[in-house]
């Protein structure tokens, strides 16, 4: 049996319930507790707020497999919106124009700038639901909203003094509060191997700034060209110029803090000489024409157009296996990129990503204060976060897509050869868009190990990209 057959048997499965039988007006959840009523089917509006946030979502957003599931459980089907432009100008026209859909997922990095400042302006002006009410009949919720968060974090940004108490955003893309579950980004520098055949560079030889600029000039000056015949920007990165302080790695250290002390004083990192050093490094770059100019305005399209027709013979990110392995990698196999260095920091060390145990920032949700059923809202996420709800999200259904051997879940080998060979379908299957956006305080990596052979590039990459975890909170 194919795979889109089996994905639209589970669907079918997961949308008829128990038979014609049962009151149409309702959804089958399983025994109730005496005195509950059965749950009403809701469509509730969902937007990512993130730059390019819609790849991930299904083509069929109410009937792929995981969908249906959750609907069967929850009563709920999402209407999926996702933007490809800046998230503050999003987050500023909805509030401004008072059409904040149901739930949101927004990146909220700090309250003193940025998306964090523009949500916490909103929650303030009653624009936000209060959660508090709620916390205690979702407990998954209130594990999200305490657990994987540094210290100060939590006092100064999640909750606010200015919040007086309440509780407007739940965190997602959190630790489960352990240091194995801090997650590792990959982040790094990624270079076409072709091109470094060509030159006869080995990858783990560039792993200083001054080696990382004769290896651009070579590619400026070595006439390679993309998959249309067209010259290569030696180098670059995705959306909205991120991540060029991967270009930049030669000036971190093993720190968390924004203050440097510099002769016995304490200065912010913007008025210190590396940072004075990074300038002019960043403007040698571009005035070289080492750097794609347009890389801090770059749109998602414009920057996946850019990656996946090698048009960038170094990129400034992580991996991008989703998007290059079902492009590039698959029409031109041979100039598929490899992870340069790792790069060294000011001390000569390997750079290290450095974590508190806790997260200083993260994708949030939030609802609309004017959102007709909180509860349902409450109800989809609390069940995503279940370990009846994580499985799901991650694996699917069971007897479809995986199976249980010793407690683990396991691909089931067809499945998982397919979703390997087209990505689409696993996305289409609805096993992309939950952990990221709803999912926290968890590590699928801890919970779930990926055994030695099935993992691919991303998963070696960490081996040789290490992170450190400070005991600061």
């Amino acid at each position: 049996m194919t795979l889109i057959a089996l994905l639209l048997l589970a669907t079918m499965t997961a949308c008829t319930g128990k038979g014609g039988g049962e009151d149409a007006g309702t959804v089958d959840t399983g025994p109730k507790e005496q005195g509950t009523e059965e749950i009403k089917p809701v469509t509730l509006s969902f937007l990512s707020a993130w730059n390019g946030g819609g790849a991930g979502f299904p083509q069929d957003q109410e009937n792929n497999p995981v969908a249906g599931q959750i609907r069967e459980k929850t009563g709920v089907t999402l209407k999926l919106e996702s933007i490809t432009t800046s998230e503050v100008e999003k987050l500023n026209t909805i509030f401004a124009s008072g059409t904040v859909p149901d739930i949101v997922n927004a990146p909220f990095w700090s309250t003193t700038g940025g998306e964090g400042q523009v949500i916490k302006k909103a929650a303030m002006e009653g624009q936000l639901l209060d959660l508090t009410p709620y916390l205690d009949k979702y407990p998954n919720i209130k594990r999200l909203v305490t657990t994987g968060i540094a210290k100060d974090f939590a006092e100064f940004d999640l909750n606010s003094p200015e919040f007086e108490g309440k509780t407007y955003l739940i965190p997602t893309e959190t630790p489960d509060g352990t240091p194995e579950s801090i997650h590792n980004w990959n982040y790094g520098l990624f270079a076409r191997g072709d091109i470094l055949k060509a030159l006869n560079v080995k990858a783990e030889d560039i792993d200083t700034q001054e080696e990382l600029v004769d290896l651009l000039i070579k590619i400026r000056d070595g006439g390679f060209k993309d998959i249309g015949g067209k010259p290569v920007i030696p180098a670059g990165t995705m959306w909205n110029g991120w991540d060029y302080g991967q270009f930049l790695a030669g000036w971190t250290d093993y720190t968390i803090s924004d203050y440097r002390e510099v002769d016995g004083k304490l200065i912010h990192w913007t008025q210190s000489k590396d940072h004075e050093a990074r300038l002019l490094y960043m403007r040698k770059l571009l005035t070289e024409g080492l750097f794609d100019l347009e890389a801090f305005n770059n749109t998602s399209t414009t920057a996946n157009e850019k990656l996946t027709t090698g048009k960038l013979a170094v990129f400034g990110a992580q991996p991008m296996l989703v998007d290059l392995q079902k492009t590039l990698y698959k029409t031109n196999p041979e100039m598929q990129y490899e992870l340069l260095g790792p790069m060294k920091n000011k001390s000569g060390e390997i750079r290290t990503q450095v974590e508190k145990p806790g997260r200083s920032g993260f994708p949030a949700l939030f609802l609309s204060a004017n959102i007709k059923d909180p509860d349902a809202a409450l109800r989809y996420i609390d069940y995503v976060n279940s370990e009846e709800g994580r499985l799901l999200a991650y694996f699917g259904i069971e007897g479809t897509h995986y199976t249980m051997e010793n407690g683990v879940p396991q691909w089931i080998p067809d499945v998982k050869k397919q979703f390997d060979e087209n990505p689409d379908l696993k996305r289409d299957a609805g096993l992309n868009y939950l952990p990221g956006r709803f999912i926290g305080a968890f590590s699928s990596e801890v919970t779930w190990p990926t055994p030695e052979d099935q993992k691919r590039n991303g998963k070696s990459w960490r081996k040789v990209s290490p992170q450190k975890c400070l005991s600061k909170s």
